[in-house]
């Protein structure tokens, strides 16, 4: 059966990952991230696919800060990248053995669980989208097979670790060369979680509106220079084609911190934009992202705004 896989975060993301893990006969429990609930439940969970076809799954949900001990096993990251630390100090109090996979996109994610002495460390670069569309279930598009690589650890825990989460439904493969990945796709996600919630459209909007292209262009030349100064060589070109290709597939598909916006939830915008023009700052010379960190800046003040009108309101 394999090792036993831990599902942290009970989202968009480690929903289908769980059902997924389920159906392909693997051991998995869904850690939820931010419950407190003692009690252990058996939930039934759904996941919708582009082909309309729904994949069931009764999965075992229990709460992380109320757990006492955990087996050994593969611990997935898949909630929001703010809580981070928590999940962190969390595992470390569990005395989690074994490696932790974060299936989080943006800059830095994972800064907590390297601080927090964890030995083995890796990262996914997701390429799939999810939307909750209900209490139990969600509407799942696999792009392409998400890369999984090494941040820190045994190099031969790699093949292991794809292993142990690849599934028919949500596919995974090894990628030695993880640091162009993960940058590839925060330019991706520095357009898509700014443009998309300003404008308040689903994903697709590139495909229809030359003028959201044109903007999202600005933004990726801005980003290409911050990764040039990392030693990185993207072209032009190669990333307004992923872009479109990104906006087809998912086009209809709500982009997560627009989600985040509406429900009055933190987003994420600190590991994207702001934490591009944190390193752009940081170069030398440094380099200007103006318009990347703008549309940054907007996204939290609306972050904010929006939290605090569900506060006023609960």
């Amino acid at each position: 059966m394999g090792p036993h896989i831990y599902v942290i975060g009970a989202g968009a993301i480690g929903i289908p990952l769980a059902v997924n893990l389920n159906l392909a006969g693997k051991r998995v429990t869904v850690l939820r991230s931010s419950s407190t609930e003692h009690s252990r439940s058996t939930t039934e969970m759904s996941v919708t696919g582009v082909d309309g076809a729904r994949r069931t799954a009764r999965l075992e949900m229990v709460s992380l800060a109320k757990l006492r001990s955990l087996e050994e096993g593969v611990f997935a990251i898949t909630a929001k990248a703010t809580g981070n630390l928590r999940i962190a100090d969390e595992l470390a109090r569990l005395k989690a053995t074994g490696p932790v996979v974060i299936l989080q996109n943006g800059v830095g994610v994972e800064t907590p669980f390297l601080e927090a002495g964890f030995p083995d460390v890796f990262r996914c670069v997701l390429y799939a989208t999810g939307q909750r569309d209900g209490e139990s279930s969600v509407q799942f598009r696999p792009v392409a097979a998400s890369p999984i690589g090494r941040i820190q650890g045994e190099p031969g825990k790699l093949s292991e670790v794809v292993g142990a989460l690849n599934s028919d439904g949500f596919q995974f493969r090894a990628e030695e060369l993880l640091e162009e990945e993960i940058w590839r796709k925060a330019i991706m996600n520095a357009v898509f979680n700014t443009v998309c919630p300003l404008l308040d459209v689903d994903n697709g909007i590139f495909i229809r509106d030359s003028r959201a292209t044109k903007i999202a262009t600005e933004i990726i030349r801005e980003c290409i220079a911050v990764a040039a100064g990392l030693g990185m060589d993207f072209r032009e070109e190669a990333l307004i084609e992923q872009l479109m290709m990104i906006s087809k597939r998912s086009d209809g598909q709500l982009i997560s911190t627009l989600q985040d916006l509406r429900r009055g939830n933190e987003t994420e915008i600190e590991f994207l934009n702001l934490a591009i023009a944190k390193v752009a700052a940081g170069l030398t010379p440094p380099v200007g992202v103006g318009r990347t960190q703008v549309l940054g800046e907007l996204i939290q003040v609306m972050s904010s705004m929006t939290i605090r009108d569900a506060a006023l309101s609960s």
